[in-house]
């Protein structure tokens, strides 16, 4: 019973963000086949489809940090709305005209505004939780994103080959949906209920700028760098699996692909409970470690599965593992290390650098699929985990110094 009572306690607010989330990723379905519909639908090759998300990537490198800032300085719930509702306006657009690369253009610029507003989601997150209950709370919005995802990539398995148009639609849907939710229930307290509060610590916000927060503590900068890493290397779930198994499975890649990420899905709503009630009493920097080292080991496992359908299944249990992990403990771990005014703006930095080293990996991966193939760019994507698993292990001890020397100095004041 506890397995699920551990999420009593939070606010309105975390369950209606969680019922966002859900509804959200209910209808992403253009996502889990992006790779598909590039490679296959507009004939491109895997480095220039690699190409393509590096292009389009670049241009989303300032919505992280503008959104970053955006979040700090004005309603964190507006922002939210506003860039649903022009995402909602492109991407049922994009499903009403003939597939082209201008319709690829739209989707991506709908998803642009999608990245802008995640420092706003996630600082909301942060503000409306205490800290002792935020991993909880970063839980359960993880939760209800993957609760959602269950269907949607298999059911885009099937409409890929004669009804993608219906796929860029129910996206849309599914975000109005999340906009309303949000609209009616969440209170944003962040600015408007909070302006004597700004007064007072504006001064101290201002003397101590995100670089300077980043300077004095040595755990948190290991940590956005392992993790600019593994989301580096993550972003192959997206890319290098799907090229992997329309290679091994031409005609049914598709569905394949589209069942090993609803499995994936599936394990995360069903261990996701589990591994945050189990691992209650460990550190977060410990647990994210451990995530770094299943993703590794899953990426070893997609190397020797090429064309081996159980061999995949195999695979997606262990990244998946993996996957709750680290993305459980990323947002809590972040929102503990600054001031509530500059959560969004250290949401918006580790999300920018981890943008640029997503483009990194797909590109590279990329050449070495069309040059040298497939085992070269698992190989390469191995590598890349190997390097988050390393700093990381930095990252917990840097974090066990820092909160060493943080007893000492609450009990000197003490």
């Amino acid at each position: 019973m506890r397995l699920f009572t551990q999420y009593k306690g939070l606010r309105r607010e975390n369950y209606i963000l969680f019922l966002g989330k859900m509804v959200t990723n209910l209808g992403a379905m253009v996502w889990p086949i992006l790779t598909m519909i590039l490679n296959q639908k507009l004939g491109m090759s895997a480095t220039e489809t690699a190409t393509f998300s590096i292009v389009t990537g670049f241009f989303f490198l300032p919505a992280s940090l503008i959104g970053g800032y955006l979040a700090d300085r004005f309603n964190k719930k507006m922002v939210i709305i506003c860039c649903d509702i022009i995402s909602v306006a492109l991407y049922i657009v994009s499903g009403m005209i003939p597939l082209t690369l201008f319709t690829m253009c739209l989707v991506m610029a709908g998803a642009f505004f999608q990245t802008l507003e995640n420092p706003a989601y996630n600082a909301i997150v942060a503000e409306v939780t205490p800290q002792e209950k935020r991993e909880k709370a970063f839980s359960l919005l993880y939760l209800g994103k993957n609760i959602g995802l269950i269907l949607a990539p298999t059911i885009a398995g099937f409409l890929f080959k004669n009804h993608l148009s219906l796929c860029f639609i129910i996206n849309g849907l599914a975000i109005s949906l999340s906009t309303v939710l949000i609209t009616l229930f969440v209170k944003d307290t962040s600015v408007s209920g909070k302006k004597e509060q700004h007064k007072a610590t504006d001064k101290k916000v201002c003397d101590q700028s995100i670089m300077s927060v980043l300077r004095g503590s040595a755990a948190l900068l290991l940590f956005i760098i392992s993790m600019s890493f593994h989301e580096g290397a993550y972003s192959q779930f997206g890319y290098l699996m799907p090229l992997d198994i329309s290679k091994a499975y031409p005609e049914t890649g598709s569905v394949i692909y589209g069942t090993v990420a609803s499995v994936n899905c599936i394990i995360v709503v069903v261990f996701t409970p589990f591994i945050t009630m189990l691992l209650e009493k460990v550190s977060l920097s410990k647990k994210f470690a451990l995530g770094t080292f299943f993703q590794a080991l899953s990426f070893v496992a997609f190397l020797l599965s090429f064309g081996v359908i159980a061999g995949y299944y195999v695979s997606i249990t262990l990244f998946t593992i993996g996957e709750i992990l680290t993305a459980t403990v990323h947002g809590a771990f972040l929102s503990g290390k600054v001031p509530m005014e500059l959560r969004g703006r250290l949401y918006g930095i580790s999300d920018f650098i981890s943008a640029v080293m997503v483009g990194i990996v797909k590109y590279y991966s990329g050449q070495l699929f069309d040059t040298l193939g497939l085992k070269y760019a698992w190989a390469f994507s191995i590598a890349i985990t190997l390097i988050a698993v390393i700093v990381a292990f930095f990252v917990v001890i840097a974090d066990k110094r820092e909160e060493s020397l943080s007893e000492e100095g609450k009990l000197k004041v003490s």
